[in-house]
């Protein structure tokens, strides 16, 4: 963002200005690099979340919730993060009723509770949130409270990839898990390179969100490179079994 703007947003947030409290505190938080935030910066961005949040901004209240359940600068604390992401999913926040299901999935200050996680996820997922599909399709893959149905699995992998872009935060573990099934060949014919192709996309994207201090995404790279790994293996078997049909393994010896 560009200074001149930061200084405008900076003067309407310090005389009360809510949407410039918003945008400045997103702007720091969600946009940049929130583990390498100044205390002073970071400070500004959780008294207008609180702020913003206790007056019913339910964005606020979500984002605040996600404060203390990640533990990025202040202590985690699951039980104020359900209470925020019950407040806000009161008023309808896709991402509020999603990260409820996370609690629950979890066990986060309650017993893990996988019905109640799927309905959370589905409810998410109905109300158009990329987050809750691709949840779903974690239930579906693992069978976690529903049958193992990996054609399900991927079929919500897909709708979550379609509403998302390589903007978004999760973007990175919907890209790997669709790789993930195109080479293992779960809930879609086995095709290797549109796993190459997905699998590097999320490997891309988790570097992308780690720069910017991302709290999941060194989780995800390590299981993309593992896919990667096999995949390069399979590759190079394939490779090998073409030059043998051809009678040659030198593809310089013709």
């Amino acid at each position: 963002m560009n200074p001149i703007k930061i200084n405008l947003l900076k003067t309407l947030a310090q005389s009360g200005d809510s949407d410039a409290m918003l945008e400045l505190a997103d702007y720091y938080y969600i946009h940049e690099n929130k583990r390498s935030l100044s205390a002073e910066n970071f400070q500004m961005v959780f008294d207008y979340y609180s702020c913003l949040a206790e007056a019913g901004n339910d964005h606020a209240m979500v984002t605040l919730g996600a404060m203390y359940y990640e533990g990025v600068n202040i202590p985690q604390n699951f039980k104020l993060a359900k209470e925020w992401y019950e407040k806000s999913a009161q008023l309808g926040n896709p991402l509020a009723i999603n990260n409820l299901g996370y609690c629950y999935y979890y066990g986060r200050d309650i017993p893990s509770d996988l019905k109640q996680a799927f309905y959370l996820f589905g409810k998410a997922a109905q109300l158009g949130h990329h987050n809750g599909m691709y949840k779903l399709g974690d239930m579906y893959y693992n069978g976690n409270y529903v049958p193992q149905d990996s054609p399900a699995a991927f079929y919500w992998y897909r709708q979550a990839e379609k509403i998302t872009d390589e903007s978004i935060p999760e973007y990175p573990n919907i890209a790997y898990r669709i790789g993930h099934c195109y080479l293992q060949g779960d809930g879609v014919v086995q095709d290797l390179l549109a796993a190459l192709r997905w699998l590097q996309t999320a490997e891309l994207g988790c570097y992308t969100f780690i720069q910017k201090g991302d709290a999941y995404a060194h989780l995800t790279l390590v299981r993309v490179k593992e896919d990667l790994e096999v995949l390069h293996h399979n590759l190079d078997t394939l490779k090998g079994h073409c030059g043998a049909e051809l009678g040659y393994h030198n593809p310089l010896n013709m």
